[in-house]
């Protein structure tokens, strides 16, 4: 399992690249090609952050309400199996080298942040406008979950499962986690919601080649479960802000692209 999630994650970065020269083909969405300009890369975000707020006043009017139960129901089960998964995590010692191995915590979050970067640098090389739209696509992404995951995170201050002490009590952690302004705590997971936000973009932009969600989807997938064995997660948090990444990706941040490039 190491040695695959090790392939999966080596290879984030190189099929950013690969995907960048593929810019030529067919599918030249609108929605990339007219997010190509820095410039609007802050004032797109600002602009996400409205329906992104605004979302539980549309539920209120009765909209969106059986995706939102669903992920709710999911969410809750995983919640109630938490202090039965944990624990196989903890005690097994084949994870013990994921804190200080090649898949810990800081070189995942590097490998996405560098994944528009890759996109960017090779539309530049290329002079491909549809790549460098991806890049900012995904930056915008990545800024979207990040705030409101952060903002979820220091709002119920979940802990962390390497903070409960042994035989400790892995149903009471939510309301509890003081941690820095830059990490408030457990749920959601960042690292999922941003890779699957990342993974949600390049799937959409490159979809004409059908190996690429397998690929961005998987990707995302293992750099999410990494957190894991790593104990910073429980699962459910790692679903949770999978989810998140998703739905910002595909609702807000690719929707506001496609109806800017009509």
């Amino acid at each position: 399992m190491t040695r695959i999630a090790s392939i999966f994650l080596a290879c984030l970065i190189p099929a950013a690249v690969a995907m960048a020269q593929t810019g030529n083909s067919s599918r030249q969405t609108s929605s990339a090609e007219s997010s190509t300009s820095l410039k609007s890369l802050v004032p797109n975000i600002l602009r996400d952050q409205k329906p992104i707020w605004t979302f539980p006043w549309k539920l209120a009017q009765g909209r969106h309400w059986k995706p939102v139960f669903g992920v709710a129901l999911a969410t809750t089960a995983l919640v109630v199996a938490d202090p039965y998964t944990e624990p196989y995590f903890r005690n097994n010692r084949g994870f013990s080298t994921y804190k200080t191995g090649p898949l810990r915590g800081r070189n995942s979050t590097l490998a996405i942040t560098l994944t528009p970067v890759a996109f960017y640098v090779t539309g530049l090389a290329k002079r491909s406008r549809h790549s460098q739209g991806v890049a900012l696509l995904t930056a915008e992404s990545i800024a979207d979950t990040q705030i409101l995951s952060l903002v979820m995170k220091h709002a119920v201050g979940r802990l962390e499962p390497s903070q409960i002490p042994v035989n400790g009590n892995f149903r009471d952690t939510w309301f509890k986690y003081k941690g820095s302004f830059t990490n408030g705590g457990s749920f959601p997971s960042g690292h999922a919601a941003s890779a699957f936000a990342v993974a949600t973009v390049v799937a959409d932009q490159y979809r004409e080649h059908r190996w690429v969600p397998w690929l961005a989807y998987g990707a995302a997938t293992v750099v999410a479960l990494t957190r894991l064995p790593d104990q910073a997660h429980f699962t459910s948090d790692i679903f949770f802000g999978g989810v998140l990444g998703y739905s910002i990706s595909h609702f807000v941040v690719l929707r506001r692209a496609e109806s800017h490039g009509q």
